[in-house]
């Protein structure tokens, strides 16, 4: 057998490998959210001693866990949240394309969707106006929760033992000289965010950026996401409050497209 047929092989049984662990991690999307091998093997269409191999080399990589009182598998704590994850984009994106087309008539900045991705915001959709900013570039962009109006609003509707522990652990580095990088003055600051039910930014996170966030919620009313506009002003301590009331609606727009009834 030539060498070239023999390297050939053991790829080929890697990607059959990759193919059968695909196989099975998409069983538990499938309302089943505990599986045994036998299960798992008929449904993946795959032999008994492949499936165990496969399934014990994802418990390894931390992607499965056995259920002891069970003795099933299913899919670990970080598995689910991305799968939450995914499913939570998917669902902003729907609910949020028509409300942002109509903000982006008013405005000539950047408009964004965030949710909370531990001390950072993660901007999930976007709208360009003339005025884009450049430092966000891209959705899937992160920028520091506390220097930012997203972030502000985020962590303002947090179940306050959970905000005093999350900005507690949190670095707040200073971007610009404005920024708040004090654990009190945060607080204070997303209690006033709260009570007002907006948040703003004016040149915390960006010299001569302001910018406005709303929250976004679910049906349960929990908020789950955060939309803003920024824009880059000749004023910073004037900010952009005039866009206040038609980010507010816009907010209450998407929160509806999810379920939500004030």
């Amino acid at each position: 057998m030539s060498d070239s047929v023999r390297d050939k092989e053991p790829e080929k049984e890697r990607l059959s490998s990759v193919a059968a662990a695909a196989r099975i991690l998409r069983e538990f999307g499938k309302h089943s959210t505990q599986l045994g091998v036998t299960q798992l093997a008929q449904r993946a269409g795959i032999g008994k001693s492949t499936a165990h191999r496969v399934i014990w080399t994802l418990v390894e990589e931390g992607l499965l866990e056995k259920v002891e009182e069970t003795g099933l598998f299913r899919l670990t704590a970080t598995m689910r949240s991305l799968g939450a994850s995914a499913e939570t984009a998917q669902r902003l994106h729907e609910a949020s394309t028509l409300p942002l087309d109509r903000l982006r008539s008013a405005t000539p900045g950047t408009l964004h969707i965030g949710v909370l991705d531990g001390d950072d915001v993660l901007y999930v959709e976007r709208r360009e106006g003339p005025g884009a900013i450049p430092v966000f570039r891209a959705v899937g962009a992160r920028n520091a929760a506390h220097a930012t109006s997203s972030g502000k609003v985020l962590l303002a509707f947090l179940p306050l033992e959970q905000q005093r522990s999350t900005v507690g652990s949190m670095r707040l580095a200073a971007k610009t000289p404005r920024t708040i990088t004090s654990a009190r003055t945060l607080l204070e600051e997303l209690a006033r965010v709260r009570r007002q039910g907006f948040a703003e930014n004016r040149g915390e996170s960006q010299p001569g950026m302001c910018s406005v966030a709303a929250p976004i919620r679910d049906p349960l009313g929990r908020v789950v996401a955060s939309v803003s506009v920024a824009e880059l002003v000749d004023e910073v301590d004037a900010g952009i409050r005039h866009l206040t009331r038609p980010l507010l609606d816009t907010a209450l727009r998407i929160s509806a497209n999810l379920g939500w009834q004030p």
